[in-house]
């Protein structure tokens, strides 16, 4: 998907490296760095150890809006706070 295509990609959204293998740190990261209704970019990287889809799932599980991207090569998790379950 090109950062064009997308609705939630903007060029001022704060980009997070995720591709630690410690998930719960990066989840930690995370929520303490969104906000309402901000974009964040988590950078996973290669994927080598599926993070990836670790990461999505327990996004997704804590309410965030989530949606899997790659960019040159790397994979990245779009991650928006889901305002209305504020």
């Amino acid at each position: 998907m090109r950062k064009e295509d997308c609705e939630y990609y903007h060029d001022d959204d704060k980009i997070i490296n995720g591709e630690s293998l410690n998930l719960d740190m990066t989840l930690e990261q995370l929520s303490n760095e969104i906000k309402p209704g901000e974009t964040l970019i988590l950078d996973v990287g290669n994927n080598y150890f599926n993070q990836n889809d670790e990461l999505y799932n327990n996004l997704v599980l804590k309410g965030y809006e989530v949606r899997k991207t790659v960019r040159n090569g790397r994979n990245q998790l779009i991650v928006r706070q889901n305002i209305q379950l504020l």
